[in-house]
């Protein structure tokens, strides 16, 4: 199963050569590219080493972009949805709530909507944003406030906007996309054995069951 949402192997077959001069553009979560812009003022440890191979390669521009950092500051309060996913704020059904409880929804929306800006004006391939957040999940969020510890499949609200913009978007937790994507990119890269992405891993099949669904840019309230 390949989730609708992931660059697909047809997509990146269709892409040009990339060199220096043209390269491919990768629209970031900044944290991923080491800016401390997290809750908690730090990258979360990033970048990992996936994407600090992606950073030396001459045939690849990284566009970094933190939209919570954007729409509340760093260090800030924690937001997380209530009532849905990306999607259903995005459409008036759910909100973004800070850890106290405080409406966050239209600022959050505002920066999905400065993000999808700038994936447009910088003409990104496609995205690489952090999982299990509020504003840039791709696979994974959290079941209303985190601090329940419950988990759900779903997206957040930037990367909401950015799917039915028609724009890929993966995490670093896809692994199989991730060797695919290095392997086009770096004839020298040599993918180790076994990786999945996020949806074929052990964890996420634990966890939802192996039927979370398929991640796909549902239709806005009034139907488009």
């Amino acid at each position: 199963m390949v989730e609708a949402h992931l660059p697909s192997s047809t997509l990146m077959a269709g892409w040009p050569t990339f060199s220096a001069a043209a390269p491919l553009r990768i629209l970031a979560s900044a944290c991923q590219l080491g800016v401390p812009c997290g809750t908690d003022a730090t990258s979360y440890g990033a970048p990992g080493a996936d994407v600090r191979r992606l950073m030396t390669l001459p045939t690849v521009e990284l566009v970094g972009f933190y939209p919570e950092d954007v729409a509340f500051g760093t260090p800030r309060r924690v937001p997380d949805i209530v009532g849905g996913d990306g999607f259903d704020v995005l459409d008036g059904r759910a909100r973004v709530l800070a850890d106290d409880g405080e409406d966050w929804t239209d600022a959050m929306v505002a920066a999905a909507h400065d993000m999808v800006a700038l994936a447009r004006r910088r003409r990104v391939h496609l995205a690489l944003l952090t999982d299990v957040s509020a504003a840039c999940g791709s696979q994974v969020i959290y079941a209303g406030a985190r601090s329940g510890g419950v988990h759900r499949p779903g997206v957040g609200v930037c990367t909401a906007l950015l799917i039915r913009h028609g724009f890929p978007v993966m995490s670093p937790r896809d692994l199989g996309t991730f060797d695919e994507l290095l392997g086009r990119l770096d004839p020298t890269y040599r993918a180790p054995a076994g990786r999945v992405d996020h949806h074929q891993s052990a964890w996420y099949r634990d966890t939802f069951g192996g039927s979370g669904g398929t991640v796909s840019a549902r239709p806005d309230a009034t139907g488009r």
